[in-house]
């Protein structure tokens, strides 16, 4: 799935490493790092701007024309050709997605009508969604309104929240400030756990389910109180952001004999990477990268954040980097299973998106070069040039059968787009 409140306190942040890693090898790698990086600046900025507002141009006009339903909410399913499919109900995590993309849209492309489509979304979905006897918000509801789950699932509140900052941060409306704000409160009460991570998955009153635990919600959570504390300087976002970050770092993080350091997808109940690839274990290469262009921006609320983004971005970059063809593979097992080298469509997304970040921040002409030998890639084997949008791959190319007859939803994309027009300003 891409409690009751107790706070723990915040532990002394350290910087994990393997048992073979010393202090003189952590910094050893750092000044590798460094070795690599271009004082003089000039190698920086070589994100191709153009590229990145034609493809969120391209994407947002497509869901644009074919998403916004009477009522205020999305159809969120279509085949490749834009034809709608079956949505017998409507789900949280798909709508909360789109009004985060719609209002993000807005900022660079102002006179789409994305923000007034946004607006009318966000309304909806804080209308229909919103659990008024418990707090939080309903999984999903059907085509009458009504709820058809009522479970409360923190991926999806990580989404609202990230959603509502946003379309403060673009609108400024005191409403959407003041609802994120009631999300945030009813997350920190519902989902924290006692060991300062999050359950993933509760009954209507919050109640948590057993079961395992996973990094995702986590890391979205972090991102969206990142929004949330930027948008409008929040102190309580700022404290849940680090209270997680710190959480991600001193809890979940695994460093390596080589100086990288991963974080694992799934956890038992207290926090332990599940060990094998049979009982489910592994570590996903997308969100490594994802976590690492995070960490970085996430220097606001620690400065010790991008000192562990390197490392997860090292470990990526060695584990699941494609040399030859640019990308990123699937997943990596902690049990010495081979590495699953399919490329899905928001694994590539990440990369991408995490390259840039690093490249930008460190002025290092190895990761451009990496940029570029992506970028590239994408558009070679993502871009639907016959359809638009992004194929829905599992395993490029799609020559060889793996991408699906559908339209994957745009967060992934216009996250790297709007990081990109940000860092040429």
């Amino acid at each position: 799935m891409k409690g009751p409140t107790r706070h723990p306190t915040h532990p002394t942040l350290t910087l994990p490493s393997g048992p073979a890693v010393s202090r003189r090898g952590a910094l050893a790698l750092l000044a590798s790092l460094a070795a690599c990086s271009d004082p003089e600046g000039s190698y920086r900025n070589r994100v191709d701007t153009g590229w990145h507002r034609d493809d969120l141009e391209a994407l947002m006009l497509r869901w644009h024309k074919h998403a916004p339903r009477p009522d205020g909410s999305f159809q969120t399913r279509f085949n490749r050709r834009w034809q709608p499919q079956p949505q017998p109900e409507l789900d949280l995590l798909s709508q909360a997605r789109l009004v985060y993309a719609f209002a993000a849209a807005h900022e660079f492309i102002p006179d789409g009508g994305y923000l007034a489509v946004a607006k009318r979304a966000a309304s909806f979905m804080l209308l229909r969604f919103r659990d008024e006897t418990h707090g939080g918000f309903f999984h999903s509801i059907g085509e009458d309104g009504r709820p058809k789950s009522t479970a409360k699932v923190a991926y999806d509140h990580a989404f609202v929240l990230l959603a509502l900052a946003e379309l403060y941060r673009i609108a400024g409306d005191v409403r959407h400030r003041e609802a994120a704000q009631q999300v945030w409160l009813d997350i920190d009460r519902g989902f924290t756990d006692v060991d300062g991570g999050l359950h993933t998955e509760c009954e209507r009153d919050f109640k948590p389910l057993p079961g395992v635990r996973s990094q995702n919600p986590v890391m979205h959570m972090f991102e969206a109180l990142l929004a949330m504390r930027n948008a409008s300087g929040d102190k309580l976002a700022e404290a849940g952001a680090r209270r997680l970050g710190d959480f991600a770092v001193n809890k979940l993080l695994q460093g390596q004999a080589d100086g990288g350091a991963l974080i694992p997808e799934w956890f038992d109940e207290a926090w332990k990477p599940l060990p094998t690839k049979a009982e489910g274990g592994f570590t996903d290469i997308g969100h490594q990268f994802e976590w690492s262009h995070l960490l970085t921006v996430g220097a606001v609320v620690s400065p010790v954040y991008p000192q562990v983004a390197e490392r997860v971005l090292a470990y990526a970059m060695a584990i699941g980097y494609d040399e030859n063809d640019g990308g990123c593979a699937m997943r990596a097992f902690a049990d010495g299973s081979k590495l699953d080298a399919r490329k899905g469509w928001w694994q590539q997304a990440e990369c991408l998106h995490a390259l840039m970040i690093a490249a930008q921040a460190s002025g290092r002409n190895d990761l451009w070069r990496r940029y570029e030998q992506t970028h590239a890639f994408i558009k070679r084997e993502l871009i639907d040039a016959e359809n638009g949008g992004w194929q829905a791959a599992d395993d490029l190319p799609c020559k060889s059968g793996g991408c699906r007859d559908e339209q994957p939803d745009p967060y992934h994309m216009v996250r790297l787009h709007q990081a990109a027009l940000k860092v040429n300003g």
